[in-house]
This record gives structure tokens, C-alpha cells and sequence, in this order.
């Protein structure tokens, strides 16, 4: 508002003239400037009238619209979870209902019609269910986990399947703040069985292309250097140190490595199936890995020594299992060779095309892949090299043209090779930019594979699986990745749910089916269900498990008989009483057996699908078993008395089965036990109704304490927005008192520019005479 000064000396008119004319712009403009602050409500017109007030208005101008549009997302997760929660209670009380009439003929003096009734009464349950766990809201299915745009559950007459996840959605609640706004069906009705975990890690091989992000089963190496000390014949050493924190492979850690090894010593560095492996030139002189400061690299690369080794082999770094895995590269190591020839650019690796130490791991007197000699005779021209393997003698020969075919050719030929046992590339340590491989190959030359370890998954025999009803047989022959095996796993008519495990170090199995037993077993005598630790009954499968939980040892009886008849003149029997009192596992019961009948007894697992097989070694003519752990077994049919066999063998049905625990299984097989008046296992499913019920009231709590952690969250929201807008509106918006008393200066300052330009262009030279 200030006033520019009149000037008092002799200036021209036309000074005055532009003194006074800016006087009166400034005081219009900032006229104008209250005006519109006024009549706006708002302090800062633009960025430029208050810089830093601008910019805090801007930061919680940004705020408030991201707090609002996530109240906006609050109160849509409040609709969700409601609907869930009133959803959930409706199963409560379905539940309690079919328990209530379940209970009424829980004993043998209920009639046929009473059953029959309660039969109707868990059909109409089973549907009402099934609605229930298919309820929509806007178009999302409220138990589909993070599948929502699929049916959730689907009754099959007999079975009811399972095509959610167990995964939340999400959605943000507050700024930063990811909240889950649903609950899986498999929380609330179930629907996926426990998981039959993979037994055997599979420890896939290790490869220079391996990614140092996936070793140690998933948990990587550490980011760093690691310094290498060489220590001569003299005992003198030396060391550098090798940044290592670039490497994105075990191949480029192999590499890096190569290249920072003290200069003059030698030291070569390879990759094993298992890991790192750094080698002197003689015996006389050693090699040491330490950390460099607070580091961990060399631990977790296998290789810190504080003691010099001339040949310092790495523990096992393993990578974790990925769906890019090769089914190729697990359960064990290939063997490898580096051939290294005189001059430069001219070494490569060789490497078997399957693990083991024999093309047969079965037949110790095979074919072997570990002391395989690579050697070179001179026999014809550049570019038409072979090579030729010869498993009589261990020997891979490659026919070359002596001090002219390169190390790319021999490649080329040992990749040709007919038998297809191995594999070859060029050696990146002794390559040259742009002239790997070009170096030629000497005769005389030689080298010997090592390494090779584990055996070969069995593909060609395949699984034999049964779920819902069906026994399949599972081909996957043609899977060569990890992802390709699950894709084949997880076929919807399979009614699996099948991942890799969280360590990454095998596969795990579920049933997504309700009211049916799922059994893995083998195929015509195959390994692969073994190999894979997928197989549901094996050696160290526990007694107390068969038979849904029943067990095998069941009201204190722990003996059956078996007698072994032979045909006279005259007949004889001999009988064994079989005592499993101490017996917790399968393999507890094949050891009692052969120990309490000398031998004459064995049992072992079926060849062909699953159950046990009891083998008759006394040459009896005929076998004859009896008693109740017999029938819990599986060697006696349920109701039967006993079970005879003139062949020498008898197979057990499998009763160490898998099944989903849900709401529509236990109603499912109350409903057959209703049927078939089995009232011992009607009481075990009137049981398992409680455990249903705990789930589902466990769901409705978690449910109640969501909804009144959002509730919480939405008052807080209020408060927050409150405190958000008076802070803004401190920083934009005009204070109407200082406003209008400054536009009110600002009209007098303007008059009074006003006359002081109409007084001073009044004057004249005439006045002053």
C-alpha cells in the first residue's frame, strides 16, 4: 500500500506522469488482488503469492484425495465383509440343525424312515450350502479367495470340488495400509486337503546359467566381495579381492572369480552339479577364501577357508526349485569335464545329458558317466570332426584334424554324438572377445568326467492316481519343466491343487474334492511317484492315519493271524499271531511280521497303485489272514472274516487315503453312514461337525473383528480429514476480517493517488512565476 513519493526538485512532466501512473496500476492491482480474495475465499491465487505456503497446500491437497479415495474403498470392504459375515451366519445355524437330527438316530433302534429323513434333511443342507458359499455381491463371489470372478464351489452329485484359492483380496483402507476384505471359502466351508508333502528334496543341479538369487533354496547369496588368497610352494602369499556384487549367475560368479584370482597363481575356478570349486596347480601350493569386512558372500557361496587347500570344494549351494526347472536336472548331479589345451580360445566343458554316475543307476556294471576318458586321435580333415563313445571302455573319442579343428568344432561334433550321453560348450574362462572357440585342439589332449551323482526321475511310468472315484493313470513323459508337471497336475478332471513347496525343495498334493479319497500310488512297478515323495503310502506312514483317522490298532485289539497251509498227505498249518502292539509306522509292521514268523512272512509296498503286499516265503499252498488289524489293514474286506490266497501273495486295499476336510465332506459321508446304518461312523462325523463348527464361528469372529477394525478405521478417517482440511484451509484460505480491512486501505491509498495526480498535472512553469 505504499505511496510513491512526490518528487520535489524540477523533474520533467513526463517522469511525474509515468511515477504517478504507476502509483495508481499499483494500487488497482492490489485492489484487485483483496477483491478477488474476498469474493473467493481463497489466500493464495497462484503458487507465486506464497511459495512454501503453496507447496504444503499442494502435499495436503494430495493427502486429503488419497485419504478420500480410500475411505471410498473402507466403506466397499465394509459391504463385502458384511455380506460375508451374514453369509457365514447362515451356515451356523444349517450346521446345528443337521447335527441336532443327526444325534436322533445316532443308535441301532432308529427306523429306516427316520434315516431316510435326515438323508433328505443333509441333501437340502448340501444345497443351501453350496448357494451360500456361491454368494454373490456386485458381481464378486464373496468365498472364491483371490478367483473372484469364478464359482467357488461345484456339486458334482457325488462330490463337490473346490475352484477357489486360499488367497485374500486386498484392497487399500489408508494410505499405505492393504487390508483383506475377504475370506476364502476354504476358511469358512473348507475344501482343500492337507497337503501330502514331498518327502524327497528333489536337488536339481546346479548349472553355470543358475540364478545366485535362487541358491541356498531361495535365499541367495549375500551382495559383495570376498578376497582370495593364494599361498605358493614357499608359503608366501598373496591376495586380491573380487567384487562379486554384479553377478547375476553362478556362472558369472565362476567368472568373476577366473578373473580376480591373484595374478601368476593358477588358480582355476569351476562349477559343479553342487557348487563352486577353486583348484591349484600342484599339491604343494593352497587357496583361501575369506570374507571382506562384515561379508557374507563366501559363506553363502559354500567357499570360506581360513586354511590354504589345493583343491577347495564348496559345500552344496542348491538352488531352490522353480517352474523353469528341468525335470532333467533333479534328484542329483550330472557328470562334467573342462578339456584345456595348449594356447588360448580353445577349451570347452563337457558335460552328461543325465545325472548319475551310470547311464543305468540300477545296474552298477552299466555304462558309466563318471571316469569317462575324452581323448582326441588325428583321422580326418577340419570341419568333418566325430566323436564316438565307446561304454565298453569308458571312452568318449573325438576324431579330429591334429593342430587345425577348433574347440567350436569339437563342440559341434561331441553335441552329434550318437548315443546323445553328453554335451559340450565352450569354455568362457579361455575365450577372448569374439574368439571363443576358435583356438584348435591338440592331439594328445584329454580329460575325465566326474561328478555325476543322484539318478534319473522316472518319466516313462507316470502316476497312478485316484480321486473321486477314478483311478488315472497320469502321463507325463512329455512335461521337460517343473511348470509343465504342474500344469499336467492340475487338470480341472484331476481335482488336484499341486505347488511347488515354500522351501523349494519339492512338490506338495491336495484334493480340492469333498466326499472323495485321494491315493497316489506307482505305475506298473515305476518310480516316479516315489521319486517325486508324492506317493500317499510309503514306509513311514504312521498306523494312526489309516483309515480316516481310525487307526489300525483300534479298542485294544493289536494282534491278527496268519496261517500258512500246506497240502498233505496229511494237511499242515502253521500259524503265526502277529502282535503290532509297538507298532506306530508301516515299516514297524513289516519288520514285527518278518520277525515274528522267522522270515516266512514279509510285507512290502504294492509294485502296481498302493496298499501293502503279504508274501508267502515257506512255500506254503495256500495263506490265510484274519483278525481286526488285518481288516484295518486293508488284507481283510470290511465284514468279511478273513482273506485267503493260494498265489503266494496277498494285496491290501489302500486305507491310508487323503481327503479335504470341509463341511460338504463330513455331510457328504454323514450321509452315506446314514445310508449304510453305520453308526460308528455316523458318531465320528457327528464329531467332526463341532470341528466344522469351530471353523466356521473362527471365520465369523475374524469376519466381526475386520468389520470393527474398518469401523474403527473409518471414525479415524473422519477425524483425520477434519484435521487435514483445517490445516489446508490455514494455509489457502483468506482471513475475511484482514481482507476486507485491506481492501479498504487500499481504496483510500487509490483515492489518494488520485488526487495527488490530479493536483500535480494541474501545475505550470505559470505557477511558479
Amino acid at each position: 500500500m505504499a505511496i510513491l513519493p512526490v518528487p520535489t526538485t524540477r523533474v520533467s512532466d513526463l517522469l511525474a506522469t509515468r511515477r504517478i501512473t504507476q502509483q495508481v496500476q499499483a494500487d488497482q492491482l492490489a485492489l484487485l488482488r483483496s477483491q478477488t480474495q474476498i469474493s473467493t475465499g481463497r489466500r493464495i491465487l497462484s503458487p507465486s503469492d506464497d511459495a512454501p505456503a503453496s507447496l504444503r497446500a499442494l502435499n495436503l491437497q494430495r493427502i486429503l484425495e488419497r485419504k478420500l479415495q480410500t475411505q471410498t474403498s473402507l466403506r466397499d470392504s465394509v459391504l463385502f465383509l458384511s455380506e460375508a459375515e451374514s453369509s457365514v451366519d447362515e451356515v451356523s445355524n444349517i450346521l446345528n440343525s443337521v447335527k441336532s437330527e443327526a444325534l436322533g438316530i445316532d443308535s441301532t433302534t432308529s427306523t429306516e424312515e427316520e434315516r431316510l429323513a435326515v438323508v433328505n434333511q443333509i441333501d437340502r443342507a448340501l444345497e443351501q450350502l453350496v448357494n451360500i458359499s456361491n454368494s454373490q455381491f456386485r458381481d464378486r463371489y464373496l468365498f472364491a479367495g483371490s478367483r473372484s470372478q469364478s464359482l467357488p464351489y461345484d456339486y458334482e452329485g457325488e462330490y463337490i470340488s473346490y475352484n477357489g484359492n486360499e488367497d485374500q483380496l486386498r484392497s487399500f483402507v489408508d494410505i499405505g495400509y492393504l487390508y483383506e476384505t475377504n475370506v476364502p471359502g476354504s476358511e469358512v466351508f473348507g475344501g482343500i486337503s492337507e497337503q501330502i508333502r514331498g518327502s524327497v528334496d528333489l536337488n536339481p543341479h546346479l548349472s553355470r546359467t543358475t540364478q545366485v538369487q535362487h541358491l541356498n533354496g531361495g535365499a541367495g547369496i549375500d551382495r559383495g566381495a570376498v578376497e582370495i588368497v593364494y599361498v605358493n610352494a614357499s608359503n608366501q602369499a598373496t591376495s586380491s579381492v573380487v567384487d562379486l556384487s554384479n553377478a547375476a549367475t553362478i556362472g558369472d560368479v565362476a567368472r568373476f572369480l577366473q578373473n580376480g584370482v591373484p595374478e601368476g597363481s593358477g588358480i582355476t575356478v569351476e562349477v559343479t552339479g553342487t557348487g563352486l570349486q577353486l583348484n591349484t596347480a600342484s599339491g604343494t601350493e593352497g587357496v583361501m577364501i575369506r570374507e571382506v569386512g562384515e561379508g557374507r558372500v563366501a559363506r553363502d557361496l559354500g567357499i570360506y577357508s581360513v586354511t590354504p587347500q589345493s583343491s577347495l570344494t564348496g559345500d552344496d549351494i542348491t538352488p531352490s526349485i522353480l517352474k523353469t526347472t528341468r525335470l532333467a536336472d533333479l534328484l542329483g548331479t550330472k557328470a562334467q569335464a573342462t578339456v584345456t589345451s595348449i594356447g588360448n580360445n580353445n577349451d570347452f566343458f563337457v558335460t552328461a545329458t543325465q545325472n548319475g554316475s551310470n547311464v543305468d543307476p540300477a545296474d552298477a556294471l552299466s555304462d558309466p558317466l563318471n571316469g569317462v576318458t575324452i581323448q582326441f586321435v588325428d583321422g580326418t580333415l577340419s570341419g568333418s570332426e566325430s566323436a564316438t563313445y565307446d561304454g565298453s571302455t569308458g571312452t568318449l573319442t573325438v576324431t579330429i584334424e591334429a593342430g587345425v579343428s577348433t574347440s567350436a568344432q569339437v563342440v559341434d561334433a561331441i553335441n552329434a554324438e550318437a548315443s546323445g550321453l553328453f554335451t559340450a560348450e565352450v569354455d568362457y574362462r579361455d575365450a577372448a572377445p569374439g574368439a571363443g572357440g576358435l583356438g584348435a585342439v591338440e592331439v594328445g589332449t584329454s580329460a575325465v568326467t566326474a561328478g555325476g551323482s543322484g539318478t534319473v526321475l522316472d518319466q516313462s511310468s507316470g502316476l497312478n492316481l485316484t480321486n473321486g472315484g477314478q483311478s488315472i493313470t497320469v502321463d507325463i513323459s512329455q512335461a521337460e519343466t517343473v511348470e509343465e508337471l504342474l500344469n499336467i497336475l492340475n487338470q480341472e478332471e484331476l481335482g488336484l491343487q499341486v505347488e511347488i513347496n515354500e522351501a523349494g525343495t519339492g512338490i506338495n498334493i491336495r484334493s480340492r474334492l469333498s466326499g472323495a479319497d485321494l491315493t497316489i500310488g506307482e505305475v506298473g512297478g515305476g518310480l516316479t511317484a516315489t521319486q517325486l515323495g508324492v506317493r500317499t503310502l510309503t514306509e513311514t506312514s504312521r498306523l494312526e492315519n489309516f483309515n480316516r483317522g481310525v487307526g489300525v490298532l483300534v479298542d485294544g485289539v493289536t494282534t491278527f493271524e496268519i496261517d500258512l497251509t500246506t497240502l498233505g498227505p496229511p494237511d499242515s498249518t502253521v500259524t503265526h499271531t502277529i502282535d503290532l502292539d509297538s507298532s506306530t509306522t508301516v515299516q514297524d509292521v513289516m519288520d514285527e511280521i518278518a520277525a515274528q514268523t522267522g522270515g516266512d512272512v514279509t510285507v512290502s509296498l504294492a509294485a502296481d497303485g498302493n496298499g501293502l503286499v503279504l508274501t508267502d516265503n515257506s512255500g506254503a499252498d495256500s495263506m490265510r489272514v484274519s483278525g481286526q488289524p488285518a481288516e484295518y489293514l486293508g488284507f481283510v474286506e470290511d465284514g468279511a472274516d478273513d482273506a485267503v490266497s493260494t498265489s503266494g501273495a496277498l494285496t491290501s486295499s489302500d486305507r491310508n487315503t487323503v481327503e479335504t476336510d470341509s463341511v460338504f465332506n463330513t455331510l457328504l459321508r454323514l450321509r452315506n453312514a446314514i445310508q449304510d446304518a453305520d453308526y460308528p461312523a455316523i458318531g465320528r462325523e457327528i464329531n467332526q461337525i463341532e470341528t466344522d463348527l469351530d471353523r466356521v464361528n473362527f471365520a465369523r469372529s475374524e469376519v466381526g473383528a475386520r468389520l470393527q477394525n474398518l469401523e474403527m478405521l473409518e471414525h479415524r478417517h473422519q477425524d483425520e480429514e477434519v484435521a487435514i482440511r483445517s490445516a489446508l484451509s490455514e494455509e489457502i484460505d483468506v482471513d475475511l476480517t484482514e481482507a476486507i480491512s485491506d481492501f479498504t486501505a487500499r481504496q483510500y491509498s487509490l483515492q489518494a493517488s488520485l488526487q495527488v495526480a490530479g493536483s500535480m498535472l494541474q501545475m505550470t512553469l505559470l505557477d511558479f512565476i
